[in-house]
């Protein structure tokens, strides 16, 4: 059963309207034209590697590898794109010539705004599943190499992990809370950026003040994950000393905002995070905690915007 405001008129409007013509030839081609993008931009960074490097891989490792810049800057502009379009959804309502009188109803300037918010996502359908289908992709190739080394793999990564008495028959389920999380996140931060985009531009009136609060918390997202990624792999690198909480939190903090875990779609990332981050075999647990947190975060977002709208002049 949806909820009570996902049923009604508005909500009807903004998700099928839009899908009046082409609307799925067009879903089709950006994901396509994207599937292109990132294959060339993986094979590109796999030929780059191969020529630089002399040392063999695994095939997951290379894949992993050749993926891993292509999706997150895939998502990192999933995520301006969203916010971007949350801030214009307020513009957009208000120039439909129905926001002051929706404004006026009971909850309906708070029903027009999670429409609003909805059709952000659904207007981002194709980045979204291409995101997602590199996570698949990645995933396989843990069920492979799992099956391929006979669950030899499991133990070395117990080995590998700070918690080395761990008993080996709980990294499976810990793989599993990895994979999960990492399916989960990128829903959650696209989610609550465009309720951030949402909340920004109404609690901002004036356009051009609105325009600059947008570029600092751009120009905010960029610089945390430049920063935390470089941080990561000093850290990986045993070149960045931090104590052990710390460094836990810096690991934490950059999957669930930074490559929106990426980094632990891949078992060798996956062992390596492990073994740097004190407790990191148990880090997929922070990280669905704070994928539940983020979807709060959004609705949190959206209900602020609700009664901001409400109550504005």
């Amino acid at each position: 059963m949806l909820p009570q405001w996902a049923r009604n008129p508005l909500l009807d409007y903004e998700w099928f309207h839009p899908r009046v013509g082409d609307a799925r030839r067009q879903f089709i081609m950006q994901l396509l034209l994207l599937g292109i993008l990132l294959g060339g931009a993986a094979l590109f960074l796999d030929a780059a590697a191969t020529g630089n490097s002399g040392a063999s891989q695994s095939a997951t490792g290379v894949l992993w590898g050749s993926l891993y810049f292509p999706a997150a800057a895939l998502q990192t502009l999933t995520a301006i794109t969203a916010l971007l379009l949350g801030a214009a959804a307020f513009d957009a309502q208000v120039q439909s010539n129905t926001w002051d009188n929706l404004r006026i109803t009971e909850r309906g300037a708070g029903l027009a705004l999670r429409a609003r918010w909805l059709g952000i996502l659904y207007r981002l359908r194709a980045p979204i599943a291409a995101i997602l289908l590199v996570r698949l992709i990645l995933a396989l190739g843990i069920l492979f190499d799992l099956t391929a080394f006979g669950g030899g793999y499991l133990q070395m990564l117990n080995a590998e992990s700070a918690t080395s008495a761990a008993d080996w028959r709980l990294i499976p389920p810990l793989i599993a809370l990895n994979v999960t999380a990492g399916f989960l996140l990128p829903l959650s931060m696209i989610a609550s950026f465009a309720a951030l985009g949402i909340l920004t531009r109404l609690a901002i009136k004036d356009r051009l003040f609105a325009a600059v609060a947008q570029i600092l918390l751009i120009l905010a997202l960029l610089v945390f994950v430049s920063a935390a990624s470089l941080a990561v792999s000093l850290a990986l690198q045993a070149e960045l000393t931090l104590p052990g909480a710390a460094t836990f939190l810096l690991f934490l903090g950059y999957s669930s905002y930074g490559d929106w875990g990426l980094a632990l779609l891949q078992l060798g990332s996956m062992g390596a995070v492990w073994r740097h981050a004190p407790f990191g075999i148990v880090i997929g647990l922070g990280l669905a905690g704070l994928s539940l947190a983020q979807a709060l975060i959004a609705d949190g977002l959206m209900w602020l915007a609700q009664r901001l709208a409400e109550r504005q002049n």
